[in-house]
């Protein structure tokens, strides 16, 4: 310890000051030391403020003294030089005094910046420290009042009904001590990164009208654009009359009351599946934009969260009922089936990949319930839901063209066609409609050596380009959604986070990241328990041996 607190921590008098010219003659304990160097570090951090009110003060000066811009520009240009030449030589220093201290050289963590600003806001340095803390770092933050209450009756009515059951045997004063387990606070709920001015600095950010703080597309990272600019892409996505309709009232009571009917129908009429009655207060869902930042024009995607409708359970129910169903024979779940197509495919022939345009946006609704209720009542290979036809159309009407929504701006609206990312029944409306799609595609054409699709990436390999180009305006023509294709540069491309690459007997494959992904994870300052950065860590190696090797085939 006494080879790394700083020398100046030697001279501590006995009323704790720091005395340069007289050493005591007791050498100081390390707890005096560090006392001493802490106090010296808060002095320090005190003055902060004033220097940067100092700084600002003679930056405005110096902007208007009244000199020729080429003088001004020499004189800059000089102190540029000096600054970085301090700088550089203080680095030096520092990190000369680290390895020395460290016995080796040292790992120096990469500047990380959680943060992309499209506005014309100038932050501070607290603002940009706040969001540079990135949107996956976990802050410690105080429970709310009654949480813990609630938590503890949950878990009594849970070993209740275990007891009834005579799965656990229940002690006569396990009640007693968990009610007053309830009362009692625990722990020091105070985070350690963020401080005062970082909360601060949020409600600098959250009191600015002129700016919005969204998430980015794809990307861990926040992004502030002009709200103007915000509200004027939401207005341009919500314009559109086909795909939305704007509404004067809130339906969201009476739509309660129209599924709860239909609830009671279904009900009546199955043995086996039941849907809960539809109970307590609800509105409507919000709809809002994450930012493109991977693609050019700064593009929003609309999601609309339906979260707080009464839809929202409902969907979710019939989204786990219908899951069977889907039409999964070109389907891919993850990444591992692809790489398994992969090794059991040989790399004669020319690969590529299509891309849906909007598939969610885009998803002809009313086609796509006529493509689920003809494959769950009118198919021999997959049996009947013990629901009445009727009653299953309503509910997937209800749920994807009547639930209510508001815009940014608090206007109502109803999203009438495509189907809503934020809905339960998002991703099994696109894969229901896309493999109805590909299995009337290849009743009438050969299907290629290598198809398979992750939602509305798909990856083939044909024998030419010209049997990718036949593919793709087949699919285009019977579903009348735009396809885009990529081909291949000198036999690699990416599908997925795979690079693949043709060889002459196998596929090579590694990871791929793209090269807008700003590379964030979790936080490694987050207050979380250590087994979750462990498993980010195990992550990356994980897919780092699954996806980087040689596929041969058997």
């Amino acid at each position: 310890m006494f080879g790394v607190l700083p020398i100046y921590t030697l001279n501590i008098p006995s009323d704790g000051a720091v005395n340069p010219s007289k050493r005591r003659r007791q050498r100081p304990s390390d707890e005096e030391r560090k006392s001493c160097m802490k106090r010296r570090i808060q002095e320090l951090q005190s003055k902060l403020p004033e220097l940067r009110t100092k700084f600002r003060e003679t930056e405005e000066r110096w902007n208007k003294a009244n000199i020729s811009a080429t003088l001004k520009d020499t004189i800059d240009s000089m102190l540029k030089n000096i600054i970085d030449q301090h700088r550089s030589s203080t680095t030096r220093s520092n990190q000369r005094k680290l390895i020395n201290l460290n016995g080796g050289e040292l790992k120096q963590t990469r500047p990380i910046k959680g943060y992309i600003n499209l506005s014309d806001k100038t932050l501070t340095p607290d603002q940009e420290e706040l969001l540079n803390f990135g949107l996956n770092c976990h802050v410690m933050t105080k429970p709310r009042k009654h949480q813990k209450r609630v938590e503890c009756e949950i878990l009594l009515d849970d070993i209740a009904n275990l007891a009834r059951r005579g799965e656990v045997t229940v002690q006569p004063t396990f009640q007693q001590e968990v009610v007053a387990e309830a009362s009692k606070s625990r722990g020091n709920c105070k985070s350690k990164i963020v401080e005062e001015r970082h909360i601060e600095a949020a409600k600098q950010l959250k009191a600015d009208h002129n700016i919005t703080v969204r998430k980015a597309d794809k990307s861990a990272s926040y992004v502030i654009m002009n709200t103007s600019e915000y509200m004027d892409k939401m207005d341009d996505i919500l314009k559109d009359e086909t795909k939305f309709t704007k509404i004067t009232k809130d339906p969201t009571e009476s739509l309660k009351k129209k599924l709860n009917k239909l609830i009671s129908t279904s009900n009546i009429a199955s043995n086996t599946i039941k849907f809960n009655k539809l109970s307590g207060e609800y509105k409507m869902g919000y709809c809002y934009g994450n930012v493109k930042i991977h693609k050019p024009g700064n593009k929003l995607r609309p999601i609309i969260s339906q979260i707080p409708t009464p839809t929202y359970t409902i969907a979710k129910r019939l989204c786990a009922t219908l899951t069977p169903y889907v039409p999964s024979t070109y389907s891919l779940t993850s990444a591992a089936d692809f790489l398994d197509i992969l090794k059991s495919n040989n790399t004669k022939g020319n690969i590529a990949s299509l891309d849906v345009e909007s598939l969610f946006t885009n998803v002809p609704i009313d086609r796509t319930i006529e493509y689920i209720l003809q494959r769950v009542y009118h198919n021999d290979d997959t049996p009947s839901l013990d629901i009445p036809e009727p009653t299953l159309r309503s509910l997937l009407e209800c749920c994807t063209k009547e639930a209510p929504f508001t815009c940014p701006r608090g206007n109502k609206y109803q999203q009438v066609d495509g189907v809503a990312m934020g809905s339960p029944l998002g991703v099994l409306m696109a894969n229901f409609f896309m493999g109805c799609i590909e299995e009337e595609a290849f009743k009438t054409t050969k299907r290629p050596d290598i198809y398979c699709r992750y939602i509305d990436d798909i990856f083939i390999k044909t024998t030419s380009t010209e049997d990718a180009e036949h593919l793709r305006r087949l699919l285009q023509e019977l579903s009348g959604l735009n396809f885009t294709i990529e081909h291949s540069t000198n036999g690699s491309m990416p599908f997925l986070d795979i690079l693949v690459k043709q060889d002459q007997d196998a596929f090579n494959t590694a990871v791929y990241v793209k090269a807008t992904n700003p590379g964030h994870c979790l936080n490694g300052r987050s207050e979380c328990p250590k087994r979750y950065k462990d498993s980010t860590i195990g992550a990356y190696i994980r897919r780092a041996l699954t996806h980087c090797r040689v596929l041969r085939t058997s």
